[in-house]
């Protein structure tokens, strides 16, 4: 016969874990996901160190909206 363990199961306790509104790490530049969209670009292992060097995706953002001026808001 099996011996039963004397531990007991606890049920997940109410409003831990799973997906949160606001949770996770912020993003430096106050960028979020919810107010943008996803562009991707295929680049060489070198490229894609350089652009983090100069700044990552804050850095892109920056640079378009120099060029560009920011007339398309």
């Amino acid at each position: 016969m099996a011996k039963e363990s004397s531990k007991t199961v606890k049920p997940p306790s109410p409003g831990r874990g799973g997906r949160r509104e606001n949770a996770g790490r912020k993003a430096q530049d106050g960028m979020t996901r919810a107010d943008g969209v996803m562009i991707t670009a295929l680049v060489t292992p070198a490229q894609r160190g350089r652009y983090l060097a100069l700044g990552g995706s804050a850095w892109l953002r920056a640079m378009i909206d120099r060029e560009f001026g920011k007339q398309f808001d």
